[in-house]
């Protein structure tokens, strides 16, 4: 065979590949499966493709290119479309993020996938620094059309692209999101004209969005609570496919018996632990709140939030089951930002901010903190870099 004839007899693994990452992650693509997809032996798979390390490569390459494509298309008719204001840029952008979470699904689950899994690494590899490069400088353009705002607009349309995977359909998700992003272009600070409650808008689809059940804010201090408190631990660190029953009782220093009696499926360990993640976090917040700066002061459980936030946003586009659970802390974001924390995260001082502002920071921030740990690289200075640039654009 020519190096083209390999090149196009590996396109059709290589897309089953694709398709199998965004039904049941990275970490569960194997290769028996997927030569069991394509009709091919695994003797034969191996001989084509290589090792997993090997496939996985391609498989990426392959993805880059596709996204190359995607995006050189947009900025085609971006460019046509100049000059573009904010309002027309939201619009856009809302647009765009769902033909990448539709019909290029695979792309974005890979890429949320390879963020995810290098966060937990030691250090970025080469490929998905330069995917996300590529990826941050085009967003940058469709939303500010400013390539020194790549950081924040990347860390925002990366964080909502998860919650987008499954919810793009749901009209009040589709609603806040609009709101939110029509915020994030125009300036994060309501208009000197605007009521300074039109966040009442925000807080009407907020509240579309509540689930039938909610969790506490303070920490369950039973045998229940210390093993969801575990196992969230597993899965910050180690990531969703690393918790089964056997691995929480492990973790939490019980019998396994123990762990099936108080949570019966894996779904209902996985939801409990992602929750335990959560409330941790917000009572140690509350905690540290008056003391300077309050939104770092818990940093180790901000840092499982943001992970157990990712994670479960793209374990609802896998599990529909979950994405009530997923839904119900979108709709939560930005609950303990208020106006001193975005002063001191380098944004104007004297200027307040309203629900929107508070939502529109968080998703970037959470969005922000995923790439950083991603490539490896100091999070404040990312964040106040970024912080500071979009501070120019609020009007």
């Amino acid at each position: 065979m020519t190096p083209v004839d390999d090149k196009k007899a590996a396109q059709p693994i290589i897309a089953a590949a694709l398709e199998l990452i965004a039904a049941h992650g990275l970490t569960e693509l194997t290769l028996r499966p997927l030569a069991e997809a394509v009709g091919m032996s695994l003797n034969a798979l191996t001989q084509a493709m290589g090792s997993k390390e090997q496939l996985v490569a391609q498989v990426v390459a392959s993805a880059m290119e596709q996204d190359e494509r995607f995006r050189e298309g947009w900025l085609e008719r971006l460019r046509a479309m100049a000059p573009v204001a904010p309002g027309l840029r939201a619009v856009l952008a809302q647009t765009i993020l769902d033909d990448w979470v539709v019909k290029h699904r695979p792309l974005a689950c890979l890429l949320i996938d390879l963020v995810q899994e290098a966060g937990r690494q030691e250090g970025c590899p080469d490929a998905l620094g330069v995917w996300l490069d590529a990826a941050a400088l085009f967003w940058a353009e469709v939303l500010f059309g400013d390539p020194r705002q790549a950081d924040a607009a990347l860390g925002y349309m990366l964080d909502e692209a998860g919650f987008s995977l499954f919810a793009h359909a749901d009209p009040a998700y589709r609603m806040l999101r609009a709101l939110c992003l029509h915020r994030f272009t125009g300036g994060i600070y309501p208009q000197p004209d605007e009521d300074i409650g039109s966040g009442r808008h925000l807080e009407q689809w907020i509240a579309a969005l509540e689930p039938d059940q909610t969790y506490p804010d303070t920490p369950d201090p039973s045998k229940r609570g210390a093993i969801a408190a575990q196992a969230g631990r597993l899965i910050v660190t180690h990531g969703l496919e690393a918790l089964t029953h056997r691995s929480a009782a492990k973790a939490a220093g019980v019998p396994a018996s123990t762990v099936v009696y108080h949570f019966g499926t894996r779904d209902a360990l996985m939801v409990a632990a992602l929750h335990a993640v959560v409330t941790n976090f917000r009572h140690g917040l509350a905690d540290n709140f008056g003391q300077p700066h309050p939104f770092h002061a818990n940093y180790a459980h901000s840092h499982d939030l943001v992970r157990a936030t990712s994670i479960i946003a793209i374990a609802a586009a896998r599990h529909p089951g979950l994405a009530h659970h997923a839904l119900d802390m979108r709709r939560r974001r930005g609950e303990n930002i208020v106006t001193s924390v975005l002063w001191d995260m380098g944004l104007p001082e004297g200027r307040v901010a309203d629900r929107t502002t508070s939502q529109v920071v968080s998703v970037s921030l959470f969005g922000m903190r995923m790439v950083a740990m991603a490539r490896g690289v100091d999070e404040d200075q990312v964040l106040k870099g970024a912080f500071t640039r979009l501070a120019e654009v609020c009007r």
